[in-house]
């Protein structure tokens, strides 16, 4: 049998396709093409550096103004264990601490407020479990047993939303956003004043609440005796001794509500700041359409800049989809039950403590339920409009 002998054609055609390969190949790199390439890095990057400097004829402040603004805020939070900043391990390899002590100072009280927030987070989650044990053989449905329903849909919603911010400052996610995310300087001042209006409501409603709390806590002849849990439903206390139950009962109120309403806080004015960002992107680039349709301004500057917001959405997103729908979730379960209880059972609000107790905790979650819907609902209309900015940026790069 023959062989197929290829045609001169084809001979041809294979000779010239391995010639370029080799070629290309065995391309030698010049000096002067690194060069070229360090140059335009260079140029790159000091391009970035201006237009993070200066956006649209404004310039942005330096970065870490943002996080120094919200100082306040996050001093509470540090209180509560809802906020450290964890040092980057590879960063400290690299530095050497003996010749900076204000440094080793900073990454001390760091470390220490990480431990602080794990222990803080245990005995939240503890907390949560331990009521559990409210429940015992005795109970039938009714509306001591929605109370106790609402009870644990309450303390679980808290260490949802511990839980979500030790990830976040764990991750670094909050810090990076806080950090990187640079503003105009009338921002930063009207972001200052945002967080202390906020952190001194949160503190007033905290006070009022912890208030009506006692009263209610310390005024029953046991109606609420279950929130001390196992102590009265399975471990016997004596009469002269409840008080001192019922005190170890309150004093996780005292600690876990202001660190909730602090949570929805800092949500709040996240959410806000990346919400008025984009506002403000989506203006000054429909300023730079004109009417007339033509594009007149430097879209790398606007791409860059919506790079930057949407990598902190990308942030905020690890950690604020579990508070804000945590608390949407918890908040709408504990109003139901609580406005069943109002309906169907009229012997629950018989007494005047009783009724303060449903009215108060109706109000408390309506605040929270208002808090987290709010929050949800700009981060919704964030996203609209971010993809609407990418689809005029996408097709603008086109024309």
């Amino acid at each position: 049998m023959t062989a197929v002998r290829p045609s001169p054609r084809f001979n041809i055609i294979r000779k010239s396709t391995k010639a370029r390969l080799l070629k290309r190949t065995c391309r030698k790199v010049s000096t002067h093409s690194l060069n070229g390439v360090v140059s335009i890095d260079v140029s790159e990057q000091s391009n970035k550096e201006s237009v993070d400097a200066g956006f649209c004829g404004e310039p942005f402040a330096d970065n870490g103004e943002l996080l120094s603004s919200l100082s306040s805020l996050l001093f509470n939070m540090k209180l509560f264990g809802l906020y450290f900043h964890r040092e980057d391990p590879h960063q400290q390899r690299t530095d050497d601490p003996e010749w900076n002590p204000a440094t080793t100072l900073t990454r001390s009280s760091s470390s220490w407020l990480r431990i602080y927030a794990t222990v803080i987070l245990i005995l939240v989650w503890s907390n949560a479990v331990r009521l559990l044990s409210l429940f015992d053989k005795s109970d039938h449905f009714g509306a001591v047993l929605l109370m106790k329903m609402m009870v644990i849909l309450w303390f679980s919603l808290t260490a949802i939303m511990y839980t979500a911010y030790y990830f976040a400052s764990h991750t670094g996610k909050l810090f990076k956003v806080l950090q990187t995310l640079p503003l105009s300087p009338d921002r930063v001042r009207y972001v200052r004043r945002l967080s202390v209006t906020l952190t001194a409501s949160m503190w007033i409603s905290a006070v009022i609440h912890l208030s009506v709390l006692a009263y209610i806590h310390f005024t029953t002849t046991g109606e609420y005796d279950f929130t001390v849990a196992p102590l009265v439903t399975y471990i016997y206390v004596p009469e002269d001794r409840i008080t001192i139950a019922r005190l170890c009962g309150y004093v996780t109120y005292i600690f876990i509500f202001p660190g909730m309403l602090l949570c929805h806080a800092m949500n709040l004015v996240i959410v806000y700041v990346v919400c008025r960002e984009y506002k403000k992107l989506k203006k000054d680039f429909r300023r730079a359409v004109g009417e007339s349709g033509q594009f007149t301004g430097d879209l790398p500057s606007f791409r860059r800049r919506h790079q930057t917001l949407s990598r902190a959405v990308g942030k905020m997103d690890g950690f604020l989809m579990f508070s804000n729908v945590g608390g949407f979730v918890c908040h709408i379960a504990i109003i139901i039950i609580l406005i069943y209880c109002i309906v169907f059972y009229r012997e629950s609000t018989a007494t005047p403590v009783s009724a303060l107790a449903h009215i108060f905790w109706l109000s408390a979650n309506i605040k929270g339920l208002f808090f987290s819907a709010s929050a949800c609902i700009m981060v919704n209309h964030t996203v609209c409009k971010r993809c609407a900015v990418l689809h005029c940026l996408r097709k603008s790069n086109r024309v």
